[in-house]
Parts: structure tokens; C-alpha cells; sequence
């Protein structure tokens, strides 16, 4: 197995955001139990493990090796797997009876553990060691809490919807079912209608998880600048009260024509490639809607079987490009 293929933070135990003085400690807190002088199980599985600890932290405690490593896995650092071998810990007596006197002296402390070790344990164990290490025991709740908004967002995505049910998943242990989602929202990004994702996951794994069904949407009380419920913002009503709706990201940084085409949908209320004259309006109101580059936005319209129009976000300009030329890919959808 090749290093780009080994998950260097698995073996420590922590997760890829650890910073250096966790990654340090996760280091000595390992050693202190699987040394060969000092590991009570099988030797040759304790030299296997240090071996592999080793090469873990020879890797991520040098910044350039991390950063190199990191670029290596850019293509899977997103990808949920559930964890398959117990990080053991235990055997620190020193890791552990500190862990026991700060549990005493704060309050909750070990429900804020036990609560990130229902999401993952290289969560859990990430956080014993940053509070440990930091003593920053007054901010513990506040840690826990964005370590645990980070996690999910970084595996599950932005929508709320989509973040509860994989909260409960992973407090049912359903870890299959919450890999599936994870995958899903690798290929679709903000493009995802989580009702209907919920709804078939629910029903391939027979699970008892109630969301209400969704509400229409008063769009008469629409204002620009709204922010709905899908994270989308309203940036054009017409003098009839319709208008137009963006993602506040783009869906995709680089892709030809026809894949912008798939990533999409084909009626104007679905989440959809803007045509020639939607694209105008939303390079118009760039600002308002935010997050876009100086770069080549694609619409849906052609100008003829081998090219399609594309938005320039820097010139401001209308141009044709060939349909295999990768631009920026930004949807809309109407209302």
C-alpha cells in the first residue's frame, strides 16, 4: 500500500483538521500503549502498530510533508468511512486519569465527549486531546460544538434538513446509511432535494425517522435578498412578482456544457443551467448574490450544435464557446 493510500489520521486516531499539539499528543498517548516494552498483547502486533504510528506522525507533524500529503488525498479527504478499527487508549493510564480529574472539575464535559463519539470516535478523541492539552476547559462546549458543525458540514454538506438525518443516523449507528448520503452529496452538491433523499434512504433501510412534509412556498412575499430554506437567494422579481432564485456557491468550479447540462434539471422551478438571459441578470446582481469568480459562467442556450453561450463574470460580456471547453457551472431556478 502506497503512503498516498494509508489514512495517516485514522492511525493516530484524529481527525485531519488536528491541530500540530493534538497531533502530538494523539503520538504520545498511542506509544504510551502500544510500545513493544510496554504493549501487553501480542509483540508482533505491537511492532506493527508503532511501525505504523511512526510513519503516521513522521508524516503529519512536518508541514510539508502534511501539506503534500494532503494535496495527494484531495480526491477522498471528503469522503465518509466508517471507522473499522478501535483506536485503543486505554492502556494510558496518564491520557485517561487526566481525562477522569477533568471530567470531575467540569461540568458536562464527558457528555460533550460521548456526545461527538456518537459521530465519530476520531471526533471524540480529537476533542479529549485539544482540551487536555489546551486546558481551555471553559470553552469546551463551544469546542465540541464546532467540531461537530465542522464534521458534518464537511460530510454531509450545508442543508439543515440533510445535517439532522445524518445526526440521527449516525446516533442509530447507521453508519451504511449515512455513507450513502455522504456520496450523494459528493455528486450533487447543493443541487440535492432532501426531502426526496431522506424519503428513499427511509425506505431502503426501513427506518422510522419522521420530516415533515415540505411547505409550499408563499413566493408573493418574496423580497430580494431572501434567504430560503434551500440556501437559495432571491435576486430578481419582476413587475409581476415572479422572479429568480440562485445557489449562493457554484454547483461545479470547471465542467464541459453537456456535464453542466446533467448536473441540473429542466424545468425552470427545478434547480436549473440559467439560460442567455437569466445568466445576464444574474452576472447583474453578482454582488448581491455573492461568491462568484472572475471566470466563464455557462447558460443553457446554444448558438448552434457544437457551441453555447457563456457569461464572462470579469468583462461582462456574452460570448459563444465550444460545448467541450470547461466553464464555471451557477443554477437558478424560477419562481
Amino acid at each position: 500500500m502506497s503512503a498516498t493510500q494509508k489514512d495517516f489520521y485514522r492511525t493516530l486516531g484524529v481527525t485531519d483538521s488536528a491541530e500540530v499539539v493534538v497531533i502530538k499528543a494523539a503520538y504520545k498517548a498511542l506509544m504510551m500503549v502500544y510500545h513493544p516494552d510496554r504493549f501487553e498483547g501480542d509483540k508482533e502486533e505491537a511492532i506493527r502498530k508503532t511501525k505504523e504510528i511512526n510513519e503516521a506522525y513522521s508524516i503529519l507533524i512536518d508541514p510539508e510533508k502534511r501539506k503534500r500529503y494532503a494535496s495527494e488525498q484531495s480526491t477522498t479527504k471528503n469522503q465518509y468511512e466508517p471507522e473499522q478499527e478501535e483506536i485503543i487508549t486505554n492502556g494510558n493510564n496518564e491520557l485517561e486519569a487526566g481525562w477522569l480529574v477533568a471530567v470531575e472539575l467540569v461540568k458536562g464535559l464527558d457528555d460533550l465527549y460521548q456526545n461527538l463519539n456518537t459521530l465519530s470516535k476520531d471526533l471524540a478523541f480529537t476533542f479529549k486531546l485539544e482540551i487536555l492539552e489546551t486546558k481551555r476547559f471553559d470553552q469546551a462546549a463551544a469546542i465540541a460544538e464546532q467540531f461537530e458543525a465542522d464534521f458534518i458540514e464537511k460530510y454531509f454538506g450545508k442543508n439543515k434538513d440533510i445535517q439532522k438525518f445524518s445526526r440521527w443516523l449516525l446516533s442509530q449507528k447507521n453508519r451504511s446509511a449515512a455513507k450513502e448520503i455522504n456520496k450523494l452529496v459528493a455528486v450533487s452538491g447543493s443541487n440535492l432535494n432532501a426531502y426526496d433523499v431522506i424519503e428513499s434512504i427511509k425506505r431502503k433501510y426501513y427506518l422510522n425517522y419522521y420530516q415533515p412534509e415540505p411547505v409550499a412556498e408563499n413566493f408573493s412575499s418574496y423580497k430580494v435578498g431572501d434567504i430560503l430554506h434551500d440556501n437559495g437567494i432571491v435576486f430578481y422579481i419582476d413587475q409581476t412578482g415572479h422572479g429568480l432564485i440562485a445557489h449562493q456557491e457554484d454547483s461545479s468550479i470547471k465542467a464541459t456544457w453537456h456535464e453542466a447540462k446533467e448536473l441540473t434539471g429542466t424545468k425552470p422551478k427545478d434547480w436549473h443551467l440559467p439560460n442567455k438571459e437569466e445568466l445576464k441578470l444574474l452576472y447583474e446582481h453578482r454582488h448581491l448574490v455573492g461568491g462568484f469568480a472572475n471566470h466563464l459562467y455557462w447558460s443553457s442556450t446554444e448558438s448552434d450544435r457544437f457551441n453555447a453561450w457563456f457569461q464572462n463574470f470579469c468583462t461582462g460580456h456574452q460570448l459563444n464557446s465550444n460545448k467541450n471547453l470547461t466553464h464555471r457551472v451557477r443554477t437558478v431556478r424560477a419562481f
